[in-house]
């Protein structure tokens, strides 16, 4: 039996969430990235699932059905996030509910529980070791510096890696040197999605984004496994468990 690593991408293409609010409403579905480990492999096996249409039901259903089989396929003992209890598990949970009531799907509640079971999440764990470290009115320690303190190289994902024409990355706006996830959630997100709608996947731009956006989910699941075992391992399972089917919704 191995561990699972998750994490979701969304935009809010409808309406912008203020900082804090984290009502799934304001959010929609573009990716997740998925990790799974175990003894038996040397690297662990790793996919980018992207949503392969507009913001139909339809597709985030189709993304549902093709993320639970592939956890499905893998012996998982237990399902690794960083803040997963606050965002990915709450608006996995609330979409597949609200698909089940609209009548757009069936089973998807269950299968998705079944797919993450024993759900730890690493964002309590390391606030809870390193609590000296928070900002005044900052309620988890940020991914970044938690691997900071535990020696952890993660990686960031630089712009200049891509390929962008210079009209293409100023229509973007974005300033920073490197991928953050308010990147992806006000711009990167839902600019992917427009290209997909708009049958351009073919094109050198297209390609360049969504090859930044399977690095930068990568980048947020790939040393899930290394903060477990830094962070004390199976001890987390029994003090961070947040069991996906009591979490607030």
């Amino acid at each position: 039996m191995g561990s699972l690593a998750l994490d979701i991408e969304t935009a809010s293409p409808f309406k912008e969430p203020d900082r804090d609010d984290n009502d799934t409403s304001y959010y929609e579905w573009v990716s997740v990235g998925l990790a799974y480990r175990d003894e038996t492999l040397e690297e662990p096996d790793t996919t980018v699932l992207f949503r392969r249409g507009g913001w139909e039901a339809e597709y985030t259903v189709d993304l549902f059905r093709r993320m639970i089989e592939w956890c499905h396929g893998k012996d998982v003992e237990r399902t690794l996030t960083y803040n997963g209890a606050y965002f990915d598990l709450k608006h996995l949970l609330n979409w597949a509910e609200e698909l089940e009531q609209s009548g757009d799907a069936t089973e998807l509640t269950s299968g998705l529980k079944s797919s993450l079971p024993n759900h730890v999440d690493l964002a309590k764990a390391a606030t809870a070791r390193h609590e000296d470290e928070l900002r005044k009115d900052q309620p988890i320690l940020p991914d970044w510096l938690a691997y900071d303190l535990e020696d952890i190289d993660n990686d960031s994902i630089w712009y200049d890696d891509y390929d962008f024409h210079e009209d293409y990355w100023d229509g973007l706006e974005i300033e920073d040197k490197f991928v953050k996830g308010g990147h992806v959630g006000r711009v990167l997100g839902e600019t992917y999605v427009d290209g997909v709608q708009a049958g351009i996947e073919g094109t050198k731009a297209h390609g360049e984004l969504k090859r930044l956006l399977y690095d930068y989910s990568i980048s947020d699941i790939a040393d899930l496994f290394a903060l477990y075992d830094s962070l004390g391992g199976e001890q987390l399972d029994r003090d961070f468990h947040y069991p996906i089917d009591k979490i607030d919704q």
